[in-house]
Formats: structure tokens, sequence, C-alpha cells
């Protein structure tokens, strides 16, 4: 039984795959085990590659997703679905003593989305959030720097001046706008990176690759 326990909470954590039990009801397909309940919220989308693959000599795989737990998730979306346009992998509706027990909780239900950019099964983003919560929440930080705690999600981009207004125009608090880290003789176009904070305090980070002189790569 302990076994069984562990398979299921690795399944939540950073697996590919749902292996339970399933049945379809009014368009949805129910999930459920003695330790949770799952509801799939929209289609699930099957991810391209394979599963975590083991390096010799390594204990861990490359890292599968960062997971934020937000404030809310519906304005989470705004920006990391409509704005830097990541699209859902799943979004799921969990409730019972299995999820309870993974994030040492009792009676709370969670909305987990996973966000891939691209089709990957790594690399990948989670916005999850918490229901029936009794304790107060501290106001995210928005300030315009940065902080000893804070941590950062890096995503590259090829249209960082673009997405770099949207944000801007949307309200985010920017820490900086595009910049070269480092002149280098090298390059016919420099490397460039904008950072920012989303709605619950997270610093975004994208990167822009630059261009090496005589690589053929166009400009225009």
């Amino acid at each position: 039984m302990r076994s069984k326990k562990i398979t299921k909470l690795s399944l939540f954590l950073g697996g590919s795959f749902l292996v339970v039990a399933q049945f379809f009801y009014s368009h949805h397909v129910f999930a459920e085990t003695e330790e949770s309940i799952v509801i799939p919220l929209i289609p699930r989308v099957t991810p391209s590659g394979q599963g975590p693959t083991f390096q010799a000599g390594t204990n861990l795989a490359p890292l599968a997703r960062a997971t934020i737990f937000v404030r809310d998730i519906e304005e989470s979306l705004k920006l990391y679905r409509d704005i830097l346009g990541l699209t859902p992998m799943f979004d799921n509706l969990w409730k019972g003593s299995g999820i309870n027990a993974i994030m040492g909780t009792k009676g709370r239900e969670l909305r987990a989305t996973v966000l891939m950019a691209g089709s990957s099964v790594q690399g990948n983003l989670g916005i999850y959030q918490l229901y029936n919560a009794t304790e107060s929440v501290a106001e995210p930080r928005q300030s315009p720097d940065t902080r000893i705690g804070d941590f950062a999600i890096v995503f590259p981009t090829n249209d960082i001046w673009r997405l770099t207004d949207e944000i801007s125009a949307a309200g985010y608090p920017i820490v900086s706008p595009p910049v070269s880290l480092i002149e280098r003789d090298n390059f016919e176009v420099q490397p460039v990176e904008m950072m920012f904070r989303d709605r619950d305090g997270v610093l975004v980070n994208l990167v822009q690759a630059g261009v090496k002189k005589d690589s053929g790569i166009s400009q225009e």
C-alpha cells in the first residue's frame, strides 16, 4: 500500500501521465482513487518526447517544471497563457486525502494547470491555486527591483520587444526593459534580456539570443 501511495504522489509532482481509473460523464473524464478525486477541466494534451531520462551516475533528471502557487489562477493565465503564449497541457481540480498528503494540508482543494512552451515534457510551468484557505495571505512584492529571497522563471524568446510592450501595457512592474548585459565584439546583434514581476511577485526573465557576425542570418 505504501508503494501505491508513493506512485500516485509522484505522478502529481512531475509525472507525464495519470494512471488512474477513468469514466466519462457530461463530456468530462473523472478519475477517482481511494486517496483523491481528479476532475479534468479541459482535455489533456499529450506532450511530445519521452519521460524523465537519467544520466549515468545521477539521481535526478532534468527539471520537469517549476510550479507557482498563485492567488488567482485566472489572473495568472492572463499573463502566462494570453500574453506569453504558453499552452495548457492539463487543467485539473484535485480533491481528497491524496492531494492533501503531498501538500501537508487538510481539507484543501487544488486547481492545477500546467503550461507548455511548445510540446515538451520538460521545462514546463505549473500554475496552482489552493481553495478552502483559512490563513491570511501577505500582499505580493511588486517592487521594480530584485531582493534576497526572490526567484525567477527564465524563458528564451524570439520576440522580446513586442512582449515587453504588452507586458508593460498590462501593468506588470518592469524591473528592467530589454538590455544587453555585456557587449560582445563578435556579435552583429547583441543578446538582450528583460525582467518583470507577475501578479504574485514572481520575477519573470525573458532572454533573446543575439546574432553573431558572419552567421548568415538576415536581420531584415
